[in-house]
């Protein structure tokens, strides 16, 4: 018998090996990154890291031509991401022309490209984007809610919050905060309108612009429903009694010593800022000289004549903007039901619940302290910007998931 046996653990050794052979890469191929058309021909993008992110992580280097030779590539599905900040005065010196473009603009140059199928030796051309950078950026958004003292769901204690993460003070006078549709299906997911978002609800900050100054590394706190210490309520809640705004129907209501902000175009009857528990919540920062109400259509979900109606808006106008998809419970989350162009997030943010009430929020990562002030991570994309956070305290970047 042990002749036998010495065969069955020799050959069973043999299977064991070749399944833990490494898999096979993918041949050698070259991605081209292309700048801006509206740069100079000869610039390149040189010099700067190039992520593939899927199965197992890489990071490239481009060379002086501004491509990279991609080699070693486990197959599978890959987000390609670069992003280089510079200065509004740097990036003029590369233009074709000249431009208005304020010298201390922050200006990202990247791209991101998700779920990009890579099982075969493929030359790809890749164009980079330039994005203005907003000083003003979506720093939390806290859509979960919680449970109760009782144990029961919690929905009222939700919060956006905004942040200044520039070095000079900033205005939010005038400046709008909006909600994209959400319904499911989507409406008008942004595969289907690559220029357009379409909105469900947008407020607008009061005042005559220098009324809600904000210094650097400051920020301004809305309470989407209810401004008050929702601590009595739910322990693992929040104190919004502090906020800044909040979003009701009449100004008194709701805690009178916050100001309101109001609902000026709405698909619903609902006088607050109506985030969805589970997601999806497409938020987003805007500024405008345009008449929103008079000059933007409202249009009915395709194939309706009735129901709710959603501003149509151009996505040149949006300052900032985050995409909180829906976590299913069984696979990832659907891309396809995203609302904002890539130009405003090119990634998402989830919750770890499919329909919240687990007390998390999704919050936007620092970059660096520096001279007594926090700085954010801000490259156009929630999936590298964001992060989901078990502690939702409004005002609060000092957590350990955030560094």
């Amino acid at each position: 018998m042990r002749p036998h046996l010495s065969y069955l653990f020799a050959l069973m050794a043999l299977l064991l090996s070749c399944r833990r052979e490494a898999p096979v890469s993918v041949d050698a191929f070259r991605v081209q990154l292309d700048m801006p058309l509206e740069c100079r021909e000869e610039v390149r993008y040189a010099a700067r890291a190039v992520q593939f992110r899927g199965p197992a992580d890489y990071t490239f280097l481009t060379d002086a031509a501004g491509g990279v030779d991609v080699t070693g590539l486990i197959p599978g599905i890959y987000d390609i991401n670069t992003y280089y900040e510079m200065s509004g005065r740097d990036y003029k010196a590369l233009l074709k022309a000249e431009s208005s473009l304020a010298d201390d603009a922050r200006i990202m140059l990247g791209l991101s490209l998700m779920n990009r199928r890579i099982f075969r030796a493929e030359d790809m051309t890749l164009q980079i984007q330039a994005m203005l950078l907003s000083d003003l950026v979506i720093s939390k958004v806290y859509y979960s809610g919680t449970k109760d003292k009782m144990d029961r769901n919690y929905t009222v204690d939700t919060y956006i919050e905004l942040f200044n993460n520039s070095d000079r003070t900033v205005y939010a006078d005038g400046l709008y905060l909006a909600l994209a549709e959400s319904v499911s299906p989507a409406a008008y997911p942004v595969k289907d309108n690559p220029d357009s978002i379409y909105a469900r609800q947008i407020c607008r900050f009061p005042g005559s612009g220098t009324d809600w100054p904000l210094a650097p590394g400051k920020t301004l706190l809305v309470a989407a429903r209810s401004a008050r210490n929702h601590l009595e309520s739910a322990p693992s809640s929040v104190d919004l009694s502090g906020a800044d705004f909040e979003v009701k129907a009449e100004e008194g209501s709701g805690n009178p010593d916050v100001r309101r902000l109001p609902i000026i175009s709405n698909s619903t009857n609902i006088q607050y800022l109506n985030l969805t528990n589970g997601g999806p919540n497409a938020v987003f920062l805007f500024a405008t000289d345009e008449d929103v109400v008079r000059d933007w259509p409202e249009v009915y979900q395709r194939g309706r004549t009735s129901g709710e109606r959603f501003r149509r808006m151009h996505k040149r106008f949006v300052l900032d903007g985050v995409e909180c998809l829906k976590n299913p419970s069984q696979s990832a989350p659907d891309v396809n039901t995203k609302r904002l162009p890539d130009q405003v997030d090119a990634g998402f943010v989830t919750i770890d619940a499919v329909n919240g009430y687990n007390g998390q929020s999704v919050e936007r990562r620092v970059s660096r302290f520096e001279n007594g002030r926090y700085y954010l991570v801000d490259t156009n994309n929630s999936s590298s910007d964001f992060v989901t956070c078990n502690d939702p305290t409004p005002g609060k970047y000092d957590k350990e998931g955030l560094q």
